[in-house]
């Protein structure tokens, strides 16, 4: 079965699939179609792996950089590893199935190709492509995925291997020993977690063979064995500060490397040993995946969804990105469109729809529509509709392939369109949310219109699959009963829509036969002919043929099974069907010569080796084009063959009635319902104009007028007839319409009413709810108690309503009967013991001891504590039991932390939880005691508001100046005391159940609802109650003036009568005694108001009282719990400092042990090395033999046969052919080159040279051509040196060849040596740590802190401080201390001014004095010298000369001009013998530097051999024992020169800090005392080690 297609275009190409075939092409895959570009001439070519002759399918890829091969492994089990040549595609060798399968496969740099197995050993194989021979195999059992190996550039690669799950690179070398080869382990590094995002692309090798790598901040690494870790190198500088990890790439470039991504790339370049940035590429490369460099120096870059940019580096260093080789867009759906005679094909982007050329691939013209999503063409027309995420419908004409034309548009009033059929003057969408909408489409002109939608229940309530509009006004719906199904899903049933003019919708049900998974629908051809519909058996491999008529009746014509190898996905029918699924795509003829029923020959159009996972597939053109799209709209088009040959044939599977008799699907429904196009219910939208506008207002305007003076109408006759009469009772009274409306309202008040109140219910549950909710774990909330009118405040303690036992699981099994043992009682002893271990671990505090300052000594009888239970409370308080002094001791025994946890869950289930309740007992009291204190004191603010109301009225009525009653202080609870306000949730916060009726709802039930609810509207309604029950008080009464008499009014009192008079007198007498009531009364008040005020004052004074007392007691609470917390962490802290000193010992440990492993190898590699390197110079020695011998036997046998041409024919034999030097740069090539030249058969494959090679060969052969021959030589003899310089040539490049691997291993060699002493240098580091670590666990193991704590509990002393003894220490406040200081050391300061100004003023008076002894020692010595002078006598002779000064002036100077002229003439002459003297001794200088210089000549050669020989012996010597030496000495050394200058320091000043101290202290003892240093008894004693350590 040879299925063959080729491939026309794709559109798209998988991600990270780039990859060089050699230097000028690149490659790129899609699946098994791989898609090649020539670089320099742009040139595509395609191949496609298919077939069982060029591959079956393609799982591993890899091209070669330096030549035109790429290879790729099959994806069956035990695989071929095929190896094909660009351009011709020709198959180049076979690596014949070795394993079952491979993740990766590489090429080296010359003939060697490296590959991954699969699963389970992941094997590490080595093969020779040119001979498809095994050089090696290694298992690894480390899963490798695509690209998880990296080889180096050397002729025996270097190959590295990611680890991804364990973030781990193994690093391989291959050693070969004779004629057999294995792998070597080198290193084995830890990344780390800072290379997760970049592992795909990390690593890469340089020139000079070392693994560099990237991390995910973009810093470039080395890889340094003898660490075994990376090394930075280099790291860009980012504008912020902070650092994001994200996904970098690496790859080489010119002896530099390329670090990018997503935003930039960077090129690194090493210069003067540090890495420099040369140029940086800045923008968006968020759809770059990957950058390669080709050994042109030209760098190309994979863009999604499959472009290929070049970056491009200008004169002026500006960086670009250009697009060489651009790619398509994916691609949502495609249809064939009938009516156009070009092949070309229209596909749907997310954009846009593009007319794309069938054979070239090339877009004939584009149509933008923003958002699409969908798309369907007309059944004969070249128009096409395309619907949108933002619900339009758009309608596209195509008048030829490249012109089209936007017939209309549509805004659907729906969600995003998802589906669309279309189908002649009728077209159906699908939304988002599954519902179908019908529009009608007019073609004259050209319109769209919404006609109706399909929302019945039942369509709401069933699973669309699929819908289908095949012909006319009728719809096809597939759907299933189960509502909750998920796509893609099956059918089981088919609802027939049809609709027409009279606005009915008829609804035909069919029940299916079986479950189907996918239809498809051929177009009739006809009207009202035949609908001919195919289905495939869901999961089956099965499909069924149905037709439905005119009279809507379904007839199941035929049930096929296919030649598929797994379940058919999809169909499609063009003129033949199309089926598809994960084993391959079948064609299915309707019309064959060897099947008289159609659809039963087929024949495989593709075969899926590897699952691809298919959206749609159609055969269009007679069979011509293959059009394939994918679920990752990727799409492919390849041309067919004749599909004559390779036919299959299907089986024809029984119907369930007897052939011959038409089986028919039964009608179970027929439902009609009735529907309104949308165009009738539409609101037609008039436009006014600014008139109509005006006529509008007049009209309103008169009607309000009317309305008014009929108002006033109404109103004048219920003033003059009343309502029972006139024109109110004959319209509006005692009618039954209002009567019926009053009896509506008042049920409309009572549904208001009910409603109302139930929604005061659901928000006061909810209210209560959510209280409940957040205060049942509650285990942050702490409300406060706050003094009133003073800032003493204290909060509760956070305690859980509800313990979580599962903190206990691992208390349950420490220690679990701790607090049920028994008590041991109380013990007295005579002595005081030796702390003795008590319950829980801990001992009593030492015995106190006796004072030092001279005080009686008593002894005392030392009583032993009394045993408590830690964890079981005995007495009333918590708090004591916790601050008991057996519970202040540390535990030293609590060292896992298993017990720390045990110990931690037991403080806090049995003591600290208690002691937080205990305390919360205390809280609730006082919140309590502040709720009655509030509560008195508004009844205490009520009082004193109505005495001062009674106050001003006594005033008033006794006609006093009243008073303004003062601002009473109201206390409140604060926001932080009540619960209930910390949660306070608003009714708008909540959303209560409505039961209203949206027109019934009333906007002022709020405010009814807080009126309901107030505090003064019980008050009223209390008062309005009790009106008429409650007595008269004398308050009251007082309050009312007597009545004044009658006859007061009327006459004046002269005008009284005796009765009248009695009246009044008595009247009198009664407002007498009122106004003394009142003034009692108001006595009485403003006692009231004294006692009241002093009643409120000591209510308050009470509460902040206890609120203080309490405020202390938290104080001392949280003193308690934070004390054993502290010395909790402070063990723990110890505990965790000695685990990880444990832990770091342990890695020193480990990584000692891994540099020796490593060493050990590193060792072997080396020994094999140098075996490899003795052997390769014995070869190259041998070889040199053999071209020396060539070379006499042409000088010695041939030369003597042509005398006559000797010259011209030594001249033939040393010519060669110009080429450039660095043709021949590898052992490779030199090798097969000598091979061409020697002449000898080969069973192997050539490998493929170089054009520049080939071309050296062929002027070599031009070189052999008789027409080269001198004219004196015969043709024999000409023979015989041709044989002679070809085996000459031969020999030259072996030599080379060999000369190149003696270059490499000495190279390997330099660095084998150089990792070795970096480990050795590495491992002695390592050591010195981990004695360094041992040392200082020693110090944790011998210290321990020491935590101090007054009686108050408040910890005093920080848990991180150190004490060496505290036996004799007294604990001082360190103000005081300061205090004591500050004033001594201002008496000193005092002190020391008076005595330096004492001592300048003696300085002064001691300097006055030698001034004075000076003046009179001058004063002496000026009389001596007078008296001296005075004595003197003078000579004649003297005076003479004095007399004739100028004459004997004039005489000496002559004299001295004579002599000073002689003087000159003897100086020159001494010069003159000097100069000669001289000369003489620079002629034997210059005779005894030459001597000199032959000497150092001769000096300098026995240097020169020196300097080997000490060479040779510093590389067998140890230079780490030496360094270590002269280390030691320089240590030694520096030691005992400081001690030796410390010695002569203590000696050259010690009598003057001896004075210094005799006179400092006479100074403290004449000031004042001071805090002086601790006795010498009090002094630690020096340790042995320390005076031992003193030279």
């Amino acid at each position: 079965m040879n299925i063959t297609s080729a491939v026309c275009w794709c559109n798209i190409w998988d991600n990270d699939t780039i990859t060089n075939v050699g230097p000028d092409v690149l490659c790129l895959r899609n699946g098994n179609a791989i898609k090649f570009v020539h670089m320099q001439t742009k040139v595509v070519s395609y191949f496609k792996a298919d077939t069982v002759a060029s591959g079956i399918s393609i799982s591993a890829f890899a091209g070669h950089n330096r030549f035109p091969l790429f290879a790729f492994a099959e994806v069956t089990l035990r695989p071929n590893i095929l190896v094909y040549r660009y351009p011709d595609m020709a198959k180049f060798s076979i690596i014949p199935p070795y394993l079952v399968s491979y993740t990766d496969i590489r090429f080296s740099e010359l003939d060697l190709l490296i590959a991954v197995g699969g699963y389970p050993d992941y094997n590490l194989c080595v093969f020779n492509y040119r001979t498809g021979a095994v050089v090696l195999e290694h298992p690894t059992n480390v899963p490798t995925v695509a690209r998880g190996i990296v080889v180096s550039y050397t002729t025996l690669p270097s190959i590295v291997q990611l680890n991804r799950q364990e973030m781990t690179i193994l690093c391989y070398d291959i050693c070969a020993v004779e004629k057999e080869s294995f792998l070597y382990k080198v290193a084995d590094v830890d990344l780390g977690k800072d290379f997760l995002k970049s592992c795909e692309r990390c690593l890469c090798f340089g020139e000079d063979t070392i693994l560099y790598a990237t991390n995910d901040f973009g810093h470039l690494f080395i890889l340094d064995v003898a660490c075994f870790a990376m090394k930075h190198q280099w790291q860009p500088t980012y504008e912020t500060d902070v650092e994001v990890p994200r996904a970098h790439g690496i790859t080489y470039h010119k002896s530099g490397f390329i670090i990018w991504n997503s935003s930039a790339a960077y090129y690194v370049k090493k210069k003067a040993g540090t890495y420099k940035l040369e140029w940086e590429l800045e923008g968006l490369l968020n759809d770059v995946v990957r950058i390669l460099s080709n050994s042109n120096g030209e760098i190309y870059t994979e863009r999604r969804p499959g472009h290929i940019d070049q970056v491009i580096v200008d004169r002026n260093g500006t960086v670009s990105l250009q697009c060489v080789v651009p790619t398509g867009r994916p691609v949502i759906t495609f249809r064939v469109i009938p009516g156009l005679k070009d092949e070309c094909v229209c596909v749907l982007h997310d954009d846009g729809v593009t007319m794309m050329d069938l054979a070239k691939g090339n877009a004939l013209c584009e149509v933008s529509v923003p958002g699409a999503s969908s798309m369907s063409n007309h059944r004969t027309l070249a128009i096409v509709a395309v619907g949108t995420m933002d619900a339009r419908i758009v309608l596209i004409q195509f008048e030829r392939a490249s012109l089209p034309h936007v017939l209309c548009e549509l805004r659907v009033d729906t969600a995003g369109i998802v589906g669309l059929e279309f189908n002649d003057s009728w077209m159906v969408v699908q939304d988002q949310i599954s519902a179908l909408h019908v529009v009608q489409v007019d073609t004259r002109p050209h319109k769209l219109t919404h006609y109706f939608d399909m929302n019945q229940p039942e369509l709401v309530n069933v699973f669309v699959h699929t819908f289908l509009l095949a012909d006319g006004p009728r719809l096809m719906v597939f759907i299933n009963r189960d509502r909750a199904m998920k796509r893609p899903g099956f059918a089981t049933e088919l609802w027939l829509y049809n609709w027409g003019k009279d606005k009915r919708l008829h609804r035909r049900e069919y029940v299916l036969p079986k479950s189907y998974g996918f239809f498809c629908v051929q177009p009739p051809v006809g009207r009202w002919a035949l609908i001919e519909i195919v289905a495939t058996v869901y999961n089956t491999l099965n499909f069924d043929q149905f037709a439905l008529n005119e009279r809507d009746d379904l007839q199941w014509i035929a049930s096929t099974k296919s030649g598929h190898f797994s379940y058919i996905l999809g169909a499609g029918m063009t003129k033949h069907l199309v089926t598809w699924s994960l084993g391959g795509i079948l064609v299915h003829f309707k019309q064959h010569k060897r099947a008289k029923k159609p659809f039963m020959i087929c024949r495989f159009l593709c075969v899926g080796i590897q699952a691809e996972y298919l959206l749609r597939v159609k055969e269009c053109f007679n069979s011509k084009f293959l059009i394939i799209l994918l679920s990752n709209k990727s799409m492919r088009v390849m041309r067919l063959p004749s599909l004559a040959d390779f036919v299959r044939e299907n089986v024809a599977l029984p119907l369930p009635t007897e052939e011959g008799i038409p089986c028919y699907i039964e009608q179970i429904t027929h439902k009609v319902d009735i529907f309104v196009p949308l165009s009738l219910r539409q609101e037609v939208k008039e436009v006014y104009t600014r008139a109509d506008l005006l006529k509008r207002d007049k009209l309103l305007a008169s009607i309000k007028d009317f309305a008014a003076k009929v108002t006033a109408l109404i109103d004048y006759d219920i003033s003059k007839t009343g309502k029972t009469r006139g024109i109110f009772k004959k319209f509006c009274f005692h009618y039954r319409w209002l009567d019926a409306l009053t009896e509506e309202a008042h049920k409309l008040c009572a549904l208001e009413r009910e409603s109302l109140e139930k929604a005061i219910a659901d928000q006061a549950r909810i209210r209560d709810w959510i209280l409940r909710l957040v205060t049942r774990d509650a285990v942050s909330i702490n409300y406060r108690v706050r003094s009133i009118f003073a800032d003493a405040n204290f909060e509760s303690f956070s305690v859980r309503r509800k313990v979580e036992m599962t903190e206990f699981d691992k208390y349950r099994f420490y220690d679990i009967e701790d607090h049920l043992r028994v008590s041991l009682g109380s013990f007295e002893e005579e002595e005081a013991p030796a702390p003795a271990p008590a319950a829980g671990g801990h001992g009593p505090p030492p015995g106190m001891e006796d004072d030092d300052m001279g005080l009686e000594e008593h002894e005392e009888e030392i009583k032993g504590l009394r045993e408590l239970k830690p964890f079981v409370v005995e007495g009333h308080s918590v708090y004591d039991h916790v601050m008991a002094p057996v519970f202040q001791l540390q535990d030293k025994n609590l060292v896992t932390s298993n017990q720390v946890f045990n110990y931690n869950c037991k403080i806090r289930y049995y003591l600290h939880d208690p002691l937080k309740q205990e305390f919360n007992k205390l809280f609730h009291e006082a919140q309590q005691l502040k709720q009655d204190t509030i509560d008195s004191v508004m009844n205490t603010n009520v009082v004193l508001n109505k005495i001062y109301d009674n106050m001003n009225i006594m005033l008033r009525l006794l006609n006093m100046d009243q008073f303004q009653p003062p601002e009473l202080t109201v206390p409140s609870l604060a926001q932080d005391e009540v619960i209930k306000r910390i949660m306070e949730v608003d009714d708008s916060e909540i959303k209560a159940i409505n039961r209203r009726k949206p027109k019934t709802i009333d906007t002022g039930g709020k405010k009814g609802r807080m009126l309901l609810w107030s505090t003064e509207f019980w008050a009223r309604a209390l008062i309005v109650m009790m009106d008429g029950v409650l007595e008269k008080l004398w308050e009251e009464e007082i309050k009312k003036d007597i009545p004044e008499p009658e006859f007061m009014q009327k006459k004046q009192p002269h005008e009284y009568n005796l009765e009248e008079q009695k009246i009044f007198r008595a009247y009198e007498e009664a407002v007498h005694l009122l106004e003394l009531d009142r003034r009692k009364y108001l006595r009485i008040l403003h006692e009231n108001e004294e006692k009241t005020l002093a009643l409120k004052a000591n209510h308050i004074l009470k509460l902040n009282q206890r609120v203080a007392e309490l405020m202390i007691m938290k104080l001392k609470y949280d003193f308690a719990l934070k004390q054993g917390q502290i010395r909790m962490l402070t063990m723990e802290q110890i505990n965790f400092g000695r685990a990880q000193l444990r832990k770091r010992f342990s890695m020193f440990r480990k990584d000692i042990d891994k540099l020796n492993e490593y060493m050990t190898r590193y060792g072997d590699l080396l020994d094999f090395y140098d075996k490899a390197f003795l052997d390769v110079k014995t070869r190259l020695e041998a070889q040199q033999t053999r071209d020396r011998t060539v070379e006499r036997q042409f000088r010695g046998q041939f030369l003597p046969l042509v005398p006559h041409a000797t010259h011209e024919m030594t001249k033939l034999f040393k010519k060669r052919p110009k080429l450039p030097g660095k043709v021949f740069n590898s052992v490779l090539i030199c090798m097969e080159a000598s091979n061409k030249l020697s002449g000898k058969p080969s069973h192997r494959t050539p490998f493929p040279l170089p054009d520049d090679v080939l071309e050296f060969l062929n002027y070599l052969a031009e070189f052999d051509q008789p027409k080269q021959c001198p004219p004196q030589v015969d043709a024999k003899s000409w023979d015989a040196f041709v044989k002679l310089r070809r085996q000459k040539t031969e020999s030259e490049l072996r030599l080379k060849g060999i000369s190149y691997q003696l270059l490499d291993s000495q190279a390997v060699l330099s660095i084998l040596n150089k990792d070795l002493n970096a480990l050795k240098e590495s491992k002695v580091l390592t050591q010195r740590n981990a004695e360094e670590s041992i040392q200082t666990y020693l110090e944790k193991m011998r210290n321990m802190t020491v935590q101090l704590t007054l009686t108050k509990g408040q910890v005093e002393v920080s848990v991180l401080g150190r004490f060496s003894e505290l036996s004799n220490t007294v604990l001082m406040h360190i103000d005081d201390i300061n205090d004591v200081n500050r004033q001594i050391q201002e008496a000193g300061n005092k002190k020391i001014k008076a005595m330096q100004r004492v001592a300048v003023f003696r300085r002064q008076v001691i300097f006055k004095e030698w001034e004075h002894k000076l003046y009179k020692a001058n004063i002496a010595y000026l009389k001596y010298m007078l008296d001296a002078i005075e004595k003197c006598k003078v000579s004649m002779e003297f005076l003479n000369i004095l007399r004739n000064w100028d004459k004997v002036k004039t005489e000496r100077q002559k004299y001295i001009a004579g002599a000073i002229e002689r003087v000159i003439e003897q100086k020159i002459s001494v010069f003159k013998k000097n100069i000669d003297r001289v000369c003489i001794k620079i002629d034997k200088v210059k005779a005894m530097t030459l001597e000199v210089k032959r000497s150092s000549h001769a000096i300098d050669s026995k240097i020169e051999r020196i300097k080997v020989d000490v060479t040779f012996q510093n590389t067998m010597r140890d230079t780490m024992m030496e360094e270590k030496r002269d280390r030691e000495q320089r240590e030694r050394m520096s030691q005992i020169k400081t001690h030796r200058q410390l010695m002569e320091n203590v000696r050259r000043h010690y009598a003057h800090v001896l004075e210094l101290q005799t006179i400092l202290e006479l100074l403290r003892l004449r000031t004042y005392p001071t805090l002086g240093p601790p006795l010498h008894q009090c002094h630690p004693p020096v340790p042995e080690h320390i005076l031992s350590s003193v030279p």
